[in-house]
């Protein structure tokens, strides 16, 4: 059976525009691809920035506020009063304090001297609760919190 030249020439360009439609296609279904899993990474990245940002709210709060003595009490009580005098918290407070002309600065790592904190006695230790301290976040090199300062004004 003999074909004409003439019947080749359509078939070679309904090939031809075949491939390019299914060409454009493809780069269609990648590009779309490319854009959503853009899209998802920066939703996953936002909602780990707010998981991050509501986990660390108890403590940032305290950060560039004025509080009262016994709210700097109340929090190292809360975050270091459950470690026995021999561990360490995973943070630390510190607090810097303006007694009878005296300034003392004590770092609190456990509960080793939370009964102290309310002893009038005790000078060194000892927080007022009604004077007024603002509070200092610390975060180390990769933003982690280490500790906060609490200095009375």
């Amino acid at each position: 059976m003999k074909h004409k030249n003439n019947d080749f020439v359509p078939q070679i360009f309904l090939t031809v525009v075949g491939v390019i439609l299914v060409g454009i296609i493809v780069y269609y279904i990648m590009h779309s691809v490319k854009s959503t899993a853009k899209i998802a990474d920066s939703v996953i990245a936002g909602t780990e920035k707010t998981a991050v940002d509501f986990e660390e709210y108890d403590i940032v709060k305290y950060d560039g506020e004025e509080i009262r003595g016994s709210e700097v009490i109340n929090f190292i009580k809360k975050y270091l009063g459950d470690y026995s005098e021999t561990e360490e918290a995973p943070i630390y407070a510190e607090v810097i304090t303006k007694i009878s002309g005296s300034t003392y600065q004590n770092k609190y790592i456990n509960k080793k001297h939370i009964y102290d904190i309310k002893n009038f006695s005790d000078q060194e230790h000892y927080i007022k609760p009604t004077a007024i301290f603002i509070g200092e976040v610390i975060r180390n090199e990769n933003e982690v919190i280490i500790g906060i300062k609490f200095t009375q004004k």
